[in-house]
């Protein structure tokens, strides 16, 4: 592949490179600005300990392509030297014993300061579960708790609670095209769903709008009343009891070699004036002994211009833990999600349309294959490329 014009900003300053298309983000930060706080271990997103800062937000900068960051904001570990919240973090680290070899402490460090500026006030559960998508091999963490507990005691005021989100607003996230086929049901950014409420303690966030063509706003939402029915669209789900609120039944998720099924149960509330519904539930893996939470809030709306589509927006938190929560916060697994509503709004098209709806039977992505189509979309179906460097 031919080397790419980058233009961004690191650390406050503009830089402008050629990079190759597959470079992560990780590498050209390490290599070409030699900002090497940044440090890479797993390279697969989990460890945490390459984690910067993209436009304000933490990102695994190992599983982030450099070619995706033209015209954003970067900030690493060496960007924080006047930042007073990071001062005081890396006195508590040094004060708590939270280090030992050092390794994670970048990308620990930048996690900490987002829990803090974000998140004043919160217990130790929440703290823990916010940490848990950086891992430390040397502490126990019983250290790490305790200089980010003590500092989010120290930012927990009137003043800096006013900058918290709404209570039950959703993030909304740029989504990943994989290629969804011409014609087919659209997924894209939208706007809030819920319409109010508390979102899930330490839930991640997902928020996406599907444009369900040859089904009107009335049809569509009376294809989202038979629950049964409808869920028969969604990968890898399955319903074995419902009875018009309480529902029982579970999803089986396949991610690569990460493979689960939860089971366990939910309550459904719908609205038929405003065209809302909420379900709310619960679920454990057996196998792994992962525990699931999730709130997802839903609404119909008609598409303007357009009598023969509609647009059923979905937001949803979701909180895993236990052996897979170091996955849950990974940009690959948002990428899964975003995928399966997609095929679910495809499968909504074809129940619409009178045709029968045969989903996987589990909801999944080879994760290789997400990528390679990620990278064919992003680049006008490129196929160069070859082996990665050591």
């Amino acid at each position: 592949m031919s080397r790419r014009e980058l233009n961004l900003r690191v650390n406050g300053a503009p830089v402008q490179a050629l990079v190759e298309p597959r470079q992560s983000l990780a590498d050209f930060l390490r290599e070409q600005c030699q900002l090497t706080g940044t440090h890479v271990s797993c390279e697969q997103g989990v460890c945490g300990a390459c984690t910067v800062l993209l436009d304000g937000q933490p990102v695994r900068s190992c599983i982030t392509l450099s070619v995706a960051c033209e015209g954003r904001e970067i900030q690493t570990i060496e960007g924080f030297e006047d930042d007073a919240t990071m001062e005081r973090l890396r006195q508590a680290f040094n004060r708590e014993h939270a280090l030992q070899c050092g390794f994670c402490t970048p990308g620990m460090l930048i996690s900490a300061r987002d829990i803090v500026t974000r998140l004043p006030g919160i217990d130790e559960n929440r703290l823990r579960h916010e940490l848990a998508g950086n891992l430390c091999r040397c502490t126990g963490y019983v250290g790490i708790v305790r200089a980010v507990a003590a500092n989010v005691a120290e930012s927990a005021s009137p003043a800096s609670a006013q900058a918290l989100p709404a209570a039950g607003a959703f993030v909304a996230f740029e989504p990943l095209d994989v290629g969804a086929p011409e014609g087919a049901a659209r997924s894209e950014a939208a706007g809030p769903a819920s319409s109010g409420g508390q979102t899930l303690p330490g839930a991640a966030q997902i928020e996406e709008s599907i444009l369900v063509q040859g089904c009107d706003v009335q049809r569509l939402w009376r294809l989202l009343e038979d629950t049964k029915a409808a869920a028969t669209c969604i990968p890898g789900a399955r319903i074995e009891y419902f009875d018009g609120r309480e529902l029982k039944g579970g999803v089986r998720i396949a991610f690569g070699p990460i493979k689960a099924d939860f089971a366990g149960t939910a309550t459904v509330a719908r609205d038929d004036t405003t065209r809302r519904a909420q379900i709310e539930g619960t679920g454990t893996d057996a196998l792994s002994r992962t525990s699931a939470s999730t709130k997802i809030s839903y609404r119909v709306e008609a598409e303007s211009g357009r009598p023969d589509a509609a647009r059923l927006i979905i937001g949803m938190d979701y909180s895993v833990q236990g052996p897979l929560a170091q996955f849950s916060r990974s940009e690959l697994v948002r990428s899964l999600v975003r995928q399966m509503l997609r095929e679910f709004g495809r499968n909504l098209e074809a129940m619409a349309s009178g045709k029968s709806v045969t989903p996987a039977p589990a909801a999944g992505l080879n994760a290789f294959a997400l990528i390679w189509r990620w990278l064919l979309s992003l680049f006008g179906g490129s196929k160069g490329g070859g082996e990665r460097r050591d």
